[in-house]
This record gives structure tokens, sequence and C-alpha cells, in this order.
């Protein structure tokens, strides 16, 4: 007796966490992210090794990371799991648990570093390193500040007072091939970096042509955390932490309530989620609003607000647009989306036309430096093998790989997008894998981003179609 409640048990808990109408697509997002984080480790040992089978590893696992990604936006990826669901749940709660002691250990090992238990060690050096604002999220914040006392931050911004205000690690500048750096290949040393440091603060020299002190993003990236900052806000990781809240809450809210144990573990067990924001990416502000924006797209104008907002944010924005524009156009025609690049056109304009206007060149120089200024090969995209000496060290032939890339996917979304409307999501990520400059944190956010709109999309197609979640009892037998 004891054992058959046990077995009804077990059963009814299976069926609430893994219910019959949960597309079985939804589950690889666990798969991503253990091959996300073996990725990024194993890039981490490349960069220091540049042993080239470390690299190539690390870089077939990424390229595994995006076949993962396709099959969630794949429907036809349900017909190939649903006979294997019973194993597939099991190697998902073994895979959660993995997670899980994962987290534990990292959550132990910062404790045992910011108690000094354990020193004078290179990982925890790293981890007591890593947590803490990068170069961006410093002169994003120091922005702000100026934005408040009347300062123009695309004219004002200093890296090194930024560096000292807001305690940024040396390896988390942005060295410039310029200057001292003109020579160097393939990338400046800490020591280098704290030669120009030393040499930039006894000289008074705040602008160190060696080191980017550009705010490098539109307007909007430092206006939405203005009010919190006027409030007394010390540290603005607080900010993208509440933006990454905020989407799992939009999408717990929107998909399927069936499926929001499974969408809490996704996000809880989700640790390179939880340790960009606190190594400082900016990034959740801009994938909240393309969120917002893809969700709601049967909403025109609202939806084009959304991503008027996310093009104000950051420029990778601008790639999820493109395809949300192709994807608007092909399903509602060329006047609806006229009109909402219209909005999207003039959200920017208003957000960004008051900086222009009081400082064009500024302006200009600023959003544009991720183009336009001469910055070193770093990432674990294909560039890897250019730092590592195999690939050419031209930054021209990856632009041009980048953007055939592109154009290639923008073409197969146009004649694809009506049947896979979330690969759009993905392909716009694609290119930055080729990219001179290709971190993790480029593309990384669009699994989240594929994972909600699948799930939020299970919803709208019940609402379309009259499909009703099954009973309890189904699930369980399922």
């Amino acid at each position: 007796m004891n054992n058959k409640e046990n077995r009804l048990s077990l059963s009814r808990f299976l069926g609430k966490l893994f219910p019959h109408s949960l597309p079985p697509r939804l589950l690889i997002i666990f798969f991503a992210i253990i091959i996300q984080t073996g990725a990024d480790v194993l890039s981490w040992y490349a960069v220091s090794s540049r042993n080239p089978a470390i690299i190539s590893l690390a870089v077939v696992l990424w390229l595994i990371w995006f076949g993962l990604i396709l099959l969630i936006v794949k429907p036809s990826s349900d017909k190939l799991l649903s006979p294997h669901r019973k194993i597939l749940q099991i190697v998902i709660i073994f895979l959660i648990v993995i997670l899980s002691f994962m987290s534990l250990g990292e959550g132990i090992g910062f404790h045992l570093v910011n108690t000094g238990v354990v020193t004078e060690n290179e990982m925890a050096e790293f981890l007591t390193d890593s947590i803490s604002y990068n170069d961006a999220t410093a002169l994003n914040h120091q922005a702000s500040l100026l934005l408040l006392s009347g300062e123009n931050p695309y004219e004002s911004t200093t890296i090194i007072d930024a560096v000292e205000e807001f305690e940024v690690p040396t390896t988390y500048l942005t060295p410039l091939k310029q200057g001292a750096f003109a020579d160097v290949f393939p990338y400046p040393t800490e020591e280098q970096l704290d030669e120009v440091l030393d040499d930039a603060k006894a000289s008074g020299n705040v602008k160190p042509m060696e080191l980017e002190s550009k705010v490098s993003y539109p307007a909007g990236s430092f206006i939405f955390q203005v009010p919190l900052v006027a409030l007394g806000l010390e540290d603005t990781r607080w900010f993208y932490l509440i933006c990454a809240i905020l989407m799992v809450i939009v999408i717990l809210w929107k998909a399927p309530k069936e499926f929001r144990p499974i969408i809490l573990l996704a996000f809880m067990t989700n640790l390179v989620f939880w340790n960009l924001i606190g190594t400082g990416t900016t990034d959740t502000l801009y994938v909240l609003f393309i969120l917002l924006g893809w969700i709601f797209r049967r909403r025109i104008w609202l939806a084009a607000l959304f991503m008027g907002l996310a093009a104000t944010t950051k420029q990778i924005a601008w790639l999820f647009i493109l395809f949300y524009l192709i994807l608007l156009l092909r399903e509602v025609g060329w006047k609806r989306t006229l009109q909402s690049l219209g909005i999207i056109g003039g959200t920017f304009a208003l957000i960004n036309l008051p900086f222009i206007f009081a400082a064009p060149q500024a302006w200009f120089e600023g959003v544009m430096a991720p183009v336009l200024d001469p910055m070193f090969p770093k990432g674990v995209g294909l560039v890897a093998f250019s730092i590592a000496g195999i690939l050419p060290p031209s930054s021209l032939l990856f632009t041009t790989i980048e953007i055939v890339v592109l154009l290639l996917a923008l073409i197969w979304y146009y004649f694809n997008c009506r049947k896979y409307p979330e690969a759009g999501l993905l392909l716009a990520v694609l290119p930055l894998f080729f990219a001179w400059r290709s971190f993790s944190c480029y593309f990384y956010f669009a699994s989240l981003l594929v994972f909600g709109a699948v799930a939020v999309g299970e919803k709208n197609r019940r609402n379309e179609t009259g499909t009703q979640p099954l009973h309890a009892s189904s699930l369980i037998q399922g």
C-alpha cells in the first residue's frame, strides 16, 4: 500500500513538473544550460592556454548550443521527442540536480573566497575579480550621475575616474589597438594594462587613448536607470537584476500556468544567467524590451514602442529588430510594418536627439565606437582561432563573414518566418558568433528569449485554436 501511494505521489509530482501539455522541446533548455556552462569554462581555459584542441572543443560546444536552441524553435522537435518523454524526464531531473549542485558549489566557493578561507589560488582570484562592475557598467553609471548633474555623458565620461570610483578590475577594461598598444597582439597583458593605467593616473590623463572611455551605447543605456541612481542606488547591477526578474515574471504571466514549475527551474538553475548579471552585464535591459515587443507583436503600437525602447539601449537590439520587422512584414503587410518602423524610429529619436543636438560628433563616436574603434579580437566564436594564430588576424575578414551570415539569415528568415517565427530570436545573434568580438553574452540571451517566446506562443496557439490543456488525471497517465 505504501509503495503504491509512493508511486502515485511520484506520478503526481511528475505530472505537475512535466505536464503532458508541455512541449518536450522546451526541456532542451536544460541541455543548453549544461553545454553553455561547459563552453564558458573551456573558453576561459582557451584564452590562457591558446591550445588549438581546447579552442576547437569550445567552439564545437557553442555550435552544439546553437543547434539545441534551433531544436526549441522547431515544432517538429516535439514529434521527435514525444516517444521518449519518460526517459527525457528522468534525464532532465538528473540535469536539474547537477545544475543545483553546481550553483550550490559556486555559492560555497564565493563564501570561502570572501571570508579568506581560500587564498592565493588562480580560480579564487578569478572569482573575486569577476563579480564586479565591468567598464561598460561603470561608464553607464557614471553617465547617469553626469546627466543628473546637468552634463552631457557623451562628452564628459572618463574611464580613469570610473575605474577608481567603481573599482573596475583591469581585466574588465576595453583596450584599443593604438598608442602603447598599437603593436600588441593578440591582446594586452594585465601588466601592460596596469602600466597604461598607472601612467594615465600619474599624468592626469583621464581619457588615455589606449582604453575605451566613451559611452558606447545609445542614450537609453543610462537614462532608464537614472531614477534609481537619483534615489541613491550605489550598484546598478541591482537595476539589471530587476530587469532579469521582470523578464521571468513576464514569461510566467503570459505562458500557460502549468508550465510555471519548469520555467522557474529553467531560470533558477541557470548559473550563467545570474553570473552575467553579477559580472556587470547590461544586456537584461534590452532583452526585457525585446521579449515584450516580440510577445506583444499583435498589438502593433505597443510592440513597436517596446522595440523602440530596446533600440535605445544597446546596438545588439538592432539585429533583433531587423528580424522582427521581417516577421511583421510577412504576418501583417507593408503598411503595419512601416507604421511600426516609424514608432521604433520615433522612440529612438525622442530619447537620443537631445544628445545628438548637444554634441553630434561625440554622440556618433560613442554609439559607433564598437564598429569604428580599433578593438582587439576577443570572444568565444570563430575569432578564437585567430587569437590562437590559426586564422588570419584580420578584422575585415571577420566583419565580412559576419555581414554575409547576417544577409543569409535575413533571406532565409523572410521565406521561413511564418513557419518558424521564434527562429528570428536566434538568427539575430548568429552573425555575432563570427564577429571580431564575439563574447558569449552577445548571443547567450537568445536562448532565454526563444525559450520564453515558445512557452508564451503555446498559450497564444491555444487561444486561437480553442485547445484546452489536459486534465490532471491525463497528465499523470501521460
